[in-house]
């Protein structure tokens, strides 16, 4: 069942915390196994977004490839992209001997991902656009892409309760699997 309209927008305001480096964030989460599993719904929400993205990166493929296939492979490599890195962090966290941690440090990390989203999109269009000089954009989105890497750091070592290397491991782990699994899509298309 998805959460709430409330239980959004407080999950929204702590991530809204978290990426203002406020530990105080966490606190609003529902860090129970059930509000890990409910902070899947974030996908949906990022959903419209990712849509714009991907129609942005693929633009000069989509006329070559059948709408079908587009369709299916990208939706497959969505809901994979959405559970990887919540799979390898189950195993990894109770190597770090941090399992009790597991599904809060879930429910922040997807949260976060609607954040994300909101700072990183208007900049990505912005620099499709073609307002700004190419090297000005893509020093833009290579600023906003460190600064969504810090804020994962943060909200990882934060519901982890974990070291900065640590948690900086975790991050190079998520961008692994995220560059695995949109290098596998894109050879699909």
């Amino acid at each position: 069942m998805p959460p709430s309209s409330r239980q959004i927008l407080i999950s929204l305001y702590a991530a809204y915390r978290l990426a203002r480096f406020d530990r105080g964030g966490l606190d609003l989460l529902d860090r129970r196994p059930e509000g890990a599993l409910a902070s899947f719904y974030a996908a949906v929400v990022v959903l419209p977004a990712y849509a714009l993205l991907l129609a942005i990166r693929l633009w000069p493929q989509i006329q070559d490839t059948p709408l079908p296939q587009l369709l299916t492979v990208e939706a497959i490599a969505y809901v994979v992209s959405w559970t990887a890195f919540p799979l390898a962090l189950h195993r990894i966290a109770g190597l770090l001997d941090r399992a009790d941690r597991f599904p809060g440090a879930v429910c922040a990390y997807n949260w976060s991902a609607v954040v994300q989203m909101a700072v990183y999109l208007p900049v990505v269009v912005l620099s499709a656009t073609g307002l700004l000089p190419p090297v000005l954009a893509e020093a833009l989105v290579l600023g906003v892409m460190m600064a969504m890497l810090t804020y994962e750091w943060f909200v990882l070592r934060t519901a982890l309760d974990i070291s900065g290397p640590a948690a900086a491991a975790l991050v190079l782990v998520d961008l692994f699997l995220s560059a695995l699994v949109t290098d596998y899509a894109d050879g699909l298309l």
